[in-house]
This record gives structure tokens, C-alpha cells and sequence, in this order.
């Protein structure tokens, strides 16, 4: 659905582009477009991902920062002017900056992704806004159709919050706004195999802040199993104060575990789909041990402890659903589907029903029964009646259940785990070791789109 104005005419010469995220957000949100752009000729080296602290409330510090990000993308690349996509409060931090003329003129172009309504467009700047479920006509889920006045708005009521940003469909959107054409493909295509290249942070998240003073590991693994192939990592990095890490050269017909060592010598874990193409904005958001959310998930050398993220919201109580099963490999239980319409709502209201829908990460952890402050201590059993778990049931974006599956002392056992995005037709398989949760701590990250 569109309204507003059509785009304007005669298309800007290859400028930087500059992405600025929203809440609990990243360059994550934007990395698969910033791979479309990729496959679609855009040069690398113009392809930017301005990153802030959005543990605070107040946007002073983000703007301020925005303001100081572009000007070092117009120094390191010589142009002058940017193409601006900014997705939720960051389109809140895209207008604060906006608003001062002579900022708005250093951008060709404003994309506005399902974020903050205006009367008019943003510093005078041609605008692109794209509206997802939140905020899309008849019925927006937010209960007020969003608009930008004089910009071309579109709407997609079938796209969740998140998905708005990473939708193949949204690019599309972009790619003709932005240079008055239709992009040759919206697919992820695949580069050569033996010449990928991953780049990215280590950061302690939603700060966006490196993590200095870890270490980074990245392993080639079996596939099958998970388990680490050789003796050695193929790279060992200490991180240092902007967390950056890069470019790595890595198999896209492989698999691959980056391993955080923390300060206190326990192990963050992240495991993905295979690496088909470059990517230079691979995000391994993490914390300090005990601290955040890791202190309301159980630690035992009997259970794992997974987090499982993907930039397209989990939906699990829709006619056509999201399925991801998780199980232990081997052993006697069957596989389980952990997206229930309790845990993996579309939408919902919050609080203590437990039923706060826009889920992008699932914690799963095992813990006891309801007491006055939190759960007992983990039961070795899986309830996934109690919905989402405390706190995590208040909060957007993050969803936990109540999952034992059990760990392995030397992590040789395997856990499967198999999601079948909605629309899809198969399921896509990542395993991992059964890293016990004293120590360890695993996050599994999915692609946000079907892989063809």
C-alpha cells in the first residue's frame, strides 16, 4: 500500500550509505540489506552502520554521536552527503539530527523504517517511509497509522516491527527510492565459496561498547555435530576498546564457531548458518558474566544455557507459524517445538500474562517453580506452560523459556536445533556441543530470510 509523494526524480551519484538502529538494536538489524546492496554492485567500502548506547532513555549522547559518525564517513570517502536509513528510535535520533540545516544537507536521501511520524519530511529531506504492522493501515497495532507528510509512505501490515528493516520487500523500496530503479535481485546471493570475508564487533550489548580485554576465537566446526575440527582456531584475536575484529577469511561451505573469553575465563559461544557471502557486520553481542539478563538464567553443569536470535520477529500462535525444535541428540526425549503461542506471540500487551509478542531473541534455560522473586533453582524439566519467564516477559524484543536440555561435562553431546521460518519449506539445522551453563553460554543465529 502507498500514499504520498513519488519519488523524486534524477537519483543521487553513489554516496556512503549510513544505517542508525533502533532500540536494543544494531548493525544486525541491516546487515542482510547491507548484503543485497553488496550483491547488487554497491561498492563495500560505502556501506555504514552508526552504533549507539540505547540502555539510556534520553537521545543527546546518540545524536550528538550520529553528528560526529557522518561527518567521519564524508571525511573517509570524500563525499558530500550520505544516504540515511534509520529503523525505530533511531529514526527518533535521525530527525533530532535531521532538524539542524546544515546536517540535513549533508543527506541526499532519508529512509525512515517503521519509527517516528512527522508533518513534514525530516530537515526538508526527500523521504522514503516504510510502515510495518505497528503502524500500518486499517488496523495498525499500535492503534495510530504512521506518516510522514510529503514523503512517499508505504505500508506492509504484514511485516512485524523488525522484519520492516530486514524485509527483502523493503529493499526493494529503498533501492528505488534511492536510485530510481529496480535493484537486479533482492536475493542473498551467494559469493566463492573459498573467498568469504567476515568482519565485525565483539560488544557489550545494548551498550554497543567493545568488549576490551576478551578474546576471540574462531573455529571451523562439523557441521553435523558441532564439535571443533582440529587443534587449533583458524584465528585468535584479543579485542580491544572498539570490539572491531576483521576481515577474516572463512569457507562458505563451512561452518564456523566465534568463541568470546571473557575476564573471568568463562565462554560465549556463537554458532550461525553458514557464511555464503561476505559479511562485514556480524555482531557478537554479549555481557559480562552474571551481569543483565545472564543473571536471570540458571547456571548448572546440567543444563545448556541457548539464545537464539533472528532479525525477523519469532512468531509461534499464527495460522502459519514459525517452528523451531530443539533437542538432544541421541538420547530417548523427542524433539520439541519451543515457539508456543505463550512464548512466541505475534503481538501482546506484556507483563506478568507473559505473552509480549516481537520476540528476536529467545532465551532457553531450565528453572524451577514461581517464586516471589524470580524461579528455584533449574528442576531438569522442561515447562514450556509457564509462557514466557520473568523478566523477560516485560521486556520487547526478548522472550525466555523454561527448556532443559541437558549439557555434557566434556560437550560432546550435540543439541539440534531446526527452524523452519514461516513460508519456508524446509528447516534449517545449526548443531552445537552441549557447553554446560557454570561456564558457558551459546547464542545460535539464524538468517532473517528463507535461504533459496
Amino acid at each position: 500500500m502507498l500514499t504520498g509523494a513519488p519519488a523524486v526524480a534524477q537519483p543521487p551519484a553513489t554516496l556512503p550509505i549510513v544505517f542508525v538502529h533502533g532500540n536494543s538494536g544494531s548493525a544486525a538489524q541491516f546487515a542482510t540489506q547491507f548484503q543485497r546492496f553488496a550483491v547488487n554492485g554497491y561498492p563495500q567500502a560505502l556501506l555504514y552502520a552508526y552504533e549507539y548506547d540505547s540502555s539510556v532513555p534520553d537521545n543527546t549522547a546518540a545524536v550528538a554521536g550520529l553528528d560526529r559518525f557522518v561527518d567521519g564517513v564524508l571525511d573517509d570517502t570524500g563525499a558530500d552527503q550520505v544516504l540515511l536509513a534509520a529503523h525505530s528510535r533511531g529514526t527518533a535520533v535521525s530527525h533530532a539530527w535531521l532538524a539542524d540545516p546544515a546536517n540535513a544537507a549533508e543527506v541526499a536521501r532519508y529512509v525512515n523504517l517503521d519509527g517516528r511520524s512527522l508533518p513534514t519530511e525530516p530537515g526538508g529531506v526527500p523521504t522514503l517511509a516504510v510502515w510495518g504492522e505497528w503502524q500500518s493501515p486499517p488496523d495498525p497495532v499500535h492503534g495510530v497509522v504512521g506518516a510522514i507528510g510529503g514523503a512517499r509512505n508505504v505500508y506492509f501490515r504484514d511485516l512485524a516491527h523488525t522484519e520492516t528493516a530486514s524485509s527483502a520487500r523493503t529493499f526493494r523500496e529503498i533501492h528505488r527510492f534511492w536510485f530510481g530503479r529496480e535493484p537486479a535481485t533482492t536475493d542473498v546471493r551467494p559469493g566463492a565459496p573459498g573467498r568469504v570475508e567476515v568482519s565485525g564487533r565483539v560488544v557489550l550489548f545494548p551498550q554497543n561498547t567493545g568488549y576490551a580485554g576478551t578474546r576471540l576465537d574462531v573455529w571451523e566446526v562439523d557441521a553435523d555435530t558441532g564439535q571443533r575440527r582440529g587443534h587449533r582456531p583458524l584465528a585468535s584475536l584479543p579485542v580491544g576498546e572498539t570490539g572491531e575484529f576483521g576481515p577474516l577469511r572463512v569457507h562458505g561451505l563451512r561452518t564456523h564457531e566465534f568463541a568470546v573469553t571473557r575476564e573471568d575465563g568463562s565462554v560465549h559461544h556463537f554458532y550461525q548458518q553458514r557464511f555464503t557471502r561476505d559479511d562485514h557486520f556480524l555482531r557478537l553481542n554479549t555481557g559480562r558474566p552474571g551481569a543483565g539478563l545472564e543473571a536471570y538464567t540458571k547456571h548448572d553443569p546440567r543444563h545448556v544455557n541457548l539464545t537464539v536470535v533472528r532479525g525477523r520477529e519469532l512468531w509461534g500462535d499464527q495460522p502459519v507459524s514459525d517452528v523451531l525444535t530443539v533437542d538432544r541428540r541421541h538420547d530417548t526425549t523427542p524433539p520439541i517445538n519451543v515457539l508456543t503461542p505463550g512464548v512466541a506471540p505475534r503481538t501482546g500487551p506484556g507483563g506478568a500474562g507473559g505473552n509480549t509478542g516481537e520476540v528476536n531473541a529467545l532465551f532457553l534455560t531450565d528453572v524451577g517453580v514461581r517464586t516471589a522473586t524470580g524461579y528455584a533453582d533449574s528442576d531438569q524439566r522442561t515447562d514450556l506452560g509457564k509462557n514466557q519467564l520473568f523478566p523477560f516477559d516485560n521486556l520487547t524484543f526478548l522472550a525466555a523459556a523454561d527448556v532443559f536440555v541437558p549439557a555434557d561435562p566434556a560437550a560432546r553431546g550435540t543439541v539440534r536445533l531446526a527452524l523452519t521460518h514461516r513460508g519456508g519449506q524446509r528447516a534449517e539445522v545449526v548443531n552445537v556441543p552441549g557447553w554446560p551453563s557454570t561456564d558457558h553460554r551459546i547464542t545460535v543465529a539464524f538468517k532473517d530470510y528463507v535461504p533459496g
